[in-house]
């Protein structure tokens, strides 16, 4: 299934009406599923819009301070909306911060482990920055996380932008893959920048290629910042995909 990140269309979203607005076009546009994230009442509110407007939910995705701090309403929301993943991003940078990061993790990926959620982590860039040690971030916290708790989430756009061979990561790493987010990159005069999906240059039909090969069932657009509107941003993927994709 093609799913949509709804941090693509934020800031189309600002109340009830508009939420409900915006899920309805993504669902005309073709997209079956949405990803939720930000902070708990926006969660919360375009949960709400997809229970009203059918959109399915793939997962919810924020920060381990609000699983920790927001555990039971966090539980409640997905519960509501049908989302069965639950993932978190993190700014990890170093030893010390997989230090204190991994075990944090593997606690609340435990716990929604029980209560019948899968757990997912969704890397940026930061993650392959090389250690004093010689390993990066991404090698540290593979070694720390719960294989059998903690997921990966990985970013077409975000790899790259770290240095990483995008179909090389997902082979290697296919076991642990659950979601996946596509994200285009082209560059531009001041250096790259996000991209809809087929504009930019990444190699899409590989890469899809090799996320069938390693068993990913739903795939999720994402555009950080879109140079005009959203909506627009998102059918452009939407429709380079839909034929890539089934």
């Amino acid at each position: 299934m093609i799913g949509i990140q709804l941090y693509t269309v934020r800031k189309l979203i600002t109340d009830e009406a508009s939420a409900d607005a915006v899920i309805a076009s993504l669902r005309e546009i073709g997209y079956g599923a949405a990803q939720l994230a930000g902070s708990l009442e926006t969660v919360a509110l375009t949960a709400g819009a997809c229970i009203r407007q059918g959109m399915q939910v793939l997962g919810i995705l924020v920060n381990i301070d609000l699983c920790e701090s927001e555990q039971a309403r966090l539980f409640e929301i997905a519960r509501a909306c049908g989302a069965t993943d639950l993932g978190i991003s993190s700014s990890a940078a170093s030893e010390e911060d997989v230090k204190g990061l991994v075990p944090r993790v593997n606690a609340f990926a435990r716990t929604a482990q029980a209560e019948g959620f899968t757990f997912s982590y969704h890397n940026h860039s930061n993650e392959f920055i090389r250690t004093a040690g010689g390993k990066t971030v991404m090698e540290l916290l593979l070694e720390g996380f719960d294989a059998q708790a903690v997921r990966l989430m990985p970013d077409t756009y975000w790899l790259q932008h770290g240095g990483v061979d995008v179909r090389d990561f997902l082979a290697r790493n296919g076991a642990r893959v659950g979601l996946l987010h596509l994200k285009d990159m082209k560059r531009a005069a001041d250096g790259p920048t996000f991209a809809e999906i087929g504009v930019g240059n990444l190699n899409f039909p590989g890469i899809l290629e090799t996320a069938a090969q390693i068993g990913v069932e739903h795939v999720i657009v994402e555009q950080d910042k879109c140079d005009g509107d959203p909506l627009d941003a998102a059918r452009t993927s939407y429709e380079y995909l839909k034929n890539l994709w089934k």
